[in-house]
């Protein structure tokens, strides 16, 4: 199966998302800071921690292709490829904000097959291996059994990338989300915001204008946990893809995808 077959590159993404976390604690080069564009932020430790990464990778899957936010950006769309956020919520970390993680998934040929989200300064490490379920400090999770809007806290992200989206109209679209829903929470990391929705802390999570390591991991994770993971309406291809994702319980995920619809043409 799967879960035992990937058992390889898991122990190595545990290992990798490991020894970047460890900087991420040191903060050694946290206070180099630059800004690739308005509000998206690169610090040394960005850097430091996905040379990390990637060096383990390649020290056990050499003939893998990477796809990693600061140094090996090009898209892989086929073969056994990783995917690496080396700080997913750059911004918090900065500040000193626990909520930020590393980000590390490997994929073949017929999708995610294994994820780890490890936020250090939390005290979490999420992992999952297509087929074996979703864990978090090595227990399994699943997605909460809350069946209705009313009931359910939503996370969600803005667009602030240039191109990335109006940011006007998505304001709207929270508002309406928040007119049924219980509440919503913007916390500033996709990956651990999917890795909630996994948890069954909150039960949906929408977002546009992300890149592949955003949502890479995190999605595999509320799949295994029981979870569903789309595009937005209207998409012909998957979040990892176009950078537009719905992440629910399974159980809201109708009513979410009505919400979305109904904004959508105007992002």
């Amino acid at each position: 199966m799967s879960f035992l077959h990937y058992a390889p590159e898991l122990l190595v993404a545990r290992r990798a998302a490991a020894e970047a976390a460890a900087l991420l604690v040191a903060r050694e080069g946290a206070a180099e800071v630059r800004e690739k564009e308005r509000a998206d932020l690169v610090t040394a430790v960005d850097e430091a921690a996905e040379h990390a990464v990637i060096a383990c990778i390649r020290a056990h899957f050499p003939d893998d292709g990477i796809v990693a936010e600061e140094t090996l950006a090009a898209p892989l769309h086929g073969g056994r490829r990783w995917i690496v956020d080396p700080i997913d919520g750059t911004n918090n970390f900065v500040h000193g904000h626990p909520f930020t993680c590393v980000s590390i998934a490997f994929a073949d040929d017929v999708g995610m097959a294994a994820a780890v989200v490890h936020a250090p300064l939390l005290g979490e490490v999420f992992h999952a291996v297509r087929g074996g379920g979703a864990f978090l400090n090595d227990r399994p999770i699943r997605v909460s059994e809350v069946e209705t809007p009313r009931h359910a806290l939503l996370a969600t992200g803005f667009p602030f990338k240039a191109g990335k989206g109006k940011l006007e109209p998505y304001f709207r679209l929270v508002a309406d989300a928040m007119g049924d829903a219980q509440d919503v929470r913007r916390a500033g990391s996709a990956a651990l915001d999917l890795a909630y929705v996994a948890a069954g802390r909150v039960e949906g999570y929408f977002e546009i204008g992300l890149a592949p390591w955003d949502v890479a991991a995190g999605s595999l994770l509320v799949v295994e946990a029981g979870g569903r993971v789309t595009g937005w309406p209207g998409d012909g291809r998957g979040p990892v893809e176009t950078g537009r994702v719905l992440a629910t319980n399974g159980r809201i995920h109708a009513w979410l995808e009505e919400v979305a619809a109904r904004h959508v043409d105007g992002l």
